[in-house]
């Protein structure tokens, strides 16, 4: 497990919540009804957000750390622990959104498949999916890839220093990343490697549409640019016809 998986407090620090993005959710869910399901909701904190603005959030997360954090943050709301392959809940929801890295764990086209099917599963008729996705396009350009990058974070006056080492496998369409931690009074901490799931943007067109999901657009950033698509992020909307 790495230390941010472990450590809730030091997880709200590094992902804060980027305000452009809220406010494409929230959008979203005034199309699409109150009843959101945030599947990846880590400590909650869209969740929360999505409360606060009149909705309705379920919050799943295969970390149970995350979900007890959510759970103690946001005593109202409703967080389970569950994998985004398997989960069940009885609700159907009006908006499904799977954000950060979370659909990027899908490693092979067959976990791909399994998590879309479950999110068809989950929506009502009509309602909308948001996925967030790393976009490979960003790593077939001219730009050298960065095999090392430095973060420093500070939570509560202690500084945190990431040294993540990116790996690339082409023809897995993966990349990897291996971050070691340096914090004072602490030994430096050495995680395991992890893998993410890259996709082009018609390949994760496709997948939606053998899942069952129509009104199929795609997206380069929050602001709703569809025409750069050279950036990491790439964000999928589409429907469950019915």
């Amino acid at each position: 497990m790495t230390l941010l998986a472990e450590t809730p407090e030091l997880w709200d620090v590094v992902f804060k919540m980027p305000v452009e993005r809220l406010r494409f959710i929230e959008a979203q869910a005034q199309k699409a009804g109150p009843a959101v399901l945030d599947v990846g909701c880590a400590t909650g904190m869209t969740c929360r957000a999505l409360r606060e603005a009149g909705m309705a959030p379920i919050g799943v997360d295969i970390n149970a750390r995350f979900i007890d954090t959510a759970r103690t943050k946001d005593p109202a709301g409703e967080y389970h622990v569950g994998d985004m392959r398997t989960f069940q809940l009885s609700r159907a929801s009006d908006l499904l959104i799977c954000l950060g890295t979370t659909f990027s764990y899908n490693l092979t086209n067959r976990q791909v498949a399994q998590t879309l099917r479950n999110f068809h599963d989950h929506l009502r008729p009509g309602g909308r999916l948001v996925v967030d996705v790393v976009n490979a396009i960003a790593f077939t350009g001219a730009q050298p890839f960065r095999r090392l990058s430095r973060h420093t974070f500070n939570r509560e006056g202690e500084e945190a220093v990431a040294t993540i080492r990116h790996g690339l496998d082409l023809r897995a369409q993966t990349m990897t990343e291996q971050v070691t931690w340096r914090r004072k009074g602490h030994a430096v901490r050495k995680d395991p490697a992890e893998s993410l799931r890259l996709l082009f943007p018609q390949e994760l067109a496709f997948h939606l549409e053998v899942a069952g999901f129509a009104d199929i657009a795609l997206l380069d950033g929050w602001g709703g640019d569809a025409q750069g698509f050279s950036g990491r992020r790439l964000i999928a909307l589409a429907t469950r016809p019915g």
